[in-house]
């Protein structure tokens, strides 16, 4: 059977209006580095072109014998790559904004082994799922927790290592989320689960005091939540309004939003984007979408990621599960799924400011060469498997 053709179509799709927008929010760095006029397009289409070719050439290939060696690698590189990185010197690993998370390739390229190793943990969590936890049937919790401590204890240390050398809090939390998600799909009982989830609590909010700036934003989503509350319901927090503010993102983000009402104000035309919004072109891409083609043009990013979404989750239900290694393939697609799902998901409630923002790009349409290749890896790899199942 042929791979599915409409995961590939919707990734070019959101691939183009990617293309459309590394061209036309990025003009103000561009013009403040000196850069050339079709710097961040040429990189864009560079590397978008390579993510194409990466998911036609994994299509190819049999599933039974490619997908576990590449699972492998994303996973073992990925894991010995982020336990390195903080012995690197500065030239191979540059200190930017505080944080150690590129490794330089020379010609001012610079690669995120994270996201790659997220690919590899979600092949390690399918892989280590379908042989340790779905044969077996547990009868306590105790039973539970032991089966899971080895997986805890492997979140932790990679948590410890982002935290405090990459300064991530969101990219750690995301990893638990779909831990979790991809947990579910075993035959542990929800008491575990409410256990988990009182850890990643717990674990968050030591990492939101670990540093102050992050305190910061959590009050900013929290003033901005407020705000969104009828009077009423204000009064009984009693909040004194003149201890808290929106954070001057949050602000500009906001203003965007509402500059492009439902049409926008044509692409090209964005006023944020000249200075006031930074990182505009990367994590506060659907903002600089929603001022040049409003709430349509937003509309469109998010319905063409929940079809991708959905597309994968059809992948993973009509996979038949009569070899332990098609629980793999399952529960890769569901990894995969969720990854998207949630990265997608932080960054929309981040740039409203529901949530503190987390620096995650939206897939396939933010600026970032390593976001790119990671996500055209996982759904290649997808597209591999899709040859499996028969999809109407």
């Amino acid at each position: 059977m042929a791979a599915d053709k409409w995961i590939f179509v919707i990734v070019i799709m959101l691939m183009a209006i990617g293309t459309v927008f590394s061209y036309s929010l990025p003009i103000y760095i561009e013009t403040k580095y000196n850069y050339g006029e079709w710097h961040f397009f040429i990189r864009y289409i560079t590397f978008a072109s390579l993510g194409i070719i990466i998911m036609m050439t994994l299509a190819q290939f049999n599933p039974d014998k490619v997908f576990k060696p590449l699972g492998w690698i994303l996973f073992i590189v990925g894991l010995i790559t982020i336990f390195i990185m903080p012995k690197l010197p500065p030239s191979l690993c540059p200190i930017i904004k505080g944080a150690r998370r590129w490794i330089a390739l020379g010609g001012g390229l610079r690669i995120s082994p994270l996201e790659f190793f997220k690919v590899g943990l979600i092949f390690f969590f399918a892989w280590s799922f379908s042989r340790k936890l779905i044969p077996k049937h547990f009868t306590s919790l105790k039973e539970e927790f032991t089966a899971i401590w080895p997986y805890l204890f492997l979140l932790s240390v990679v948590a410890l290592v982002i935290i405090i050398f990459q300064s991530d809090l969101g990219e750690t939390l995301l990893i638990l989320m779909i831990f979790i998600v991809m947990l579910m799909f075993t035959k542990l009982s929800p008491k575990i689960f409410g256990i988990l989830i009182l850890i990643g609590i717990i674990f968050f909010g030591v990492g939101m005091m670990g540093k102050s700036y992050r305190i910061a934003r959590l009050k900013s989503a929290l003033y901005n939540i407020y705000l969104m509350l009828p009077d009423g319901i204000q009064k009984w927090f009693n909040v004194n309004i003149s201890s808290y503010d929106i954070s001057y993102q949050l602000r500009q983000s906001m203003n965007a939003i509402h500059n492009g009402g439902f049409f926008g104000v044509g692409i090209g035309n964005g006023q944020l984007k000249m200075g006031f919004l930074s990182d505009v072109h990367t994590d506060f891409v659907l903002s600089g979408i929603a001022e040049e083609t409003g709430l349509l043009g937003v509309l469109l990013v998010i319905i063409l990621i929940t079809l991708l979404i959905w597309r994968i989750f059809k992948i993973a239900n009509h996979i038949k599960t009569k070899r332990q290694i098609d629980y793999v393939y399952q529960l890769f697609c569901v990894g995969v799924g969720v990854l998207i799902g949630f990265e997608t998901l932080l960054n929309v409630l981040g740039i409203i400011g529901m949530l503190p923002l987390k620096g995650l790009p939206i897939p396939f349409v933010s600026y970032g060469g390593s976001s790119l290749l990671a996500f055209s890896i996982a759904c290649g790899m997808v597209l591999m498997i899709s040859k499996k199942v028969n999809l109407k």
